[in-house]
């Protein structure tokens, strides 16, 4: 049997092998530049201990304390966090059976809920829209009449948000009298926040499950010597309905759906051009202010099974 010989074609010369060995050194050595640049940016306008008002820490968070001690926009950590946590959204909106943004100027903790328990005289096939779904919360007393702003149609001119993702039905009787109860997957809280120490505003995105008072997941910026006024950050969401329910925002022939915008940490500037009016025509003057303050645009269905 004749003995195979090696091919010396087949291995690798050493001008081959000291070519890869530079190509090599030139990839880790620009890998370890970028991750010094990146480095040098996150910690290029220092550490500062922000100073939230009031129980602003305790209602965001659920701990104690005044202050919260992190970096200025631009934070390149903080926007990796935002990213994973609207790729969690998007995960919870994949088990979901509908999605209601819906809109509010005041902070608050107790809508945090693991369970919906709806009476008989709700009908859960009635919750069309963000707005029935707001009207079932106060009628339920799962949300005080003010909690959040009427009419969730449309463009949300609300300074805060929030964003509930409702799972399928935990219980069902066919009892009379009898309460239905509808599983909440997470609960999405978007505020901005004015401080004074240093004067800016804070804002942050918190991910809730059932009624704990600390999120699973958040994300958080902050603008310095930026104000969440008159040309603040709005809508954070436009709500567009079925054509069938009419009005100017419902242009969905079939599958309703959200458009959400949250803060970027990339973005040194809150303030722009002034918050449309709500309604205005055409539709998209109530959010054209809204190009260029961010990166973290969602388009959301409202009723994801469909």
């Amino acid at each position: 049997m004749e003995q195979q010989r090696p091919n010396p074609e087949a291995a690798f010369s050493l001008v081959e092998l000291l070519v890869a060995a530079a190509i090599g050194a030139v990839v880790i050595a620009a890998t370890a530049i970028g991750f010094a640049v990146i480095s040098n940016a996150v910690t290029r306008g220092g550490r500062i201990d922000v100073e939230l008002p009031g129980n602003t820490h305790a209602n965001l968070f659920g701990g104690a304390g005044d202050y919260i001690t992190m970096w200025p926009n631009p934070n390149y950590a903080e926007a990796a966090k935002a990213r994973l946590l609207r790729d969690k959204l998007m995960e919870d909106v994949s088990a979901a059976t509908a999605v209601f943004a819906l809109g509010r100027n005041a902070q608050w903790t107790n809508n945090r809920i693991a369970v919906l328990n709806l009476t008989v005289t709700n009908d859960l096939r009635g919750l069309a829209f963000p707005e029935g779904f707001r009207k079932l919360l106060v009628s339920e007393g799962m949300a005080g009449a003010a909690t959040f702003l009427t009419n969730q149609t449309g463009p949300l001119t609300a300074t805060n948000a929030t964003i509930f993702v409702l799972g399928g039905l935990e219980s069902q009787s066919i009892l009379a009298g009898a309460s239905n109860s509808l599983r909440v997957v997470a609960t999405y809280e978007v505020d901005f926040v004015s401080t004074t120490s240093p004067p800016g505003t804070y804002a942050s995105v918190r991910r809730y499950v059932g009624g704990n008072a600390k999120p699973t997941d958040y994300y958080h910026s902050f603008y310095p010597g930026e104000d969440n006024g008159t040309g603040g950050f709005r809508p954070l969401a436009v709500n567009f309905g079925r054509a069938a329910l009419g009005g100017t925002y419902n242009v969905a022939p079939n599958h309703p759906f959200t458009f959400l915008w949250w803060p970027d940490p990339l973005v040194t500037r809150l303030g722009g051009a002034p918050v449309p009016v709500a309604g205005s025509p055409p539709l998209r003057s109530a959010y054209t202010n809204m190009a260029g303050r961010t990166s973290l645009f969602t388009i959301v269905p409202m009723f994801p099974g469909q």
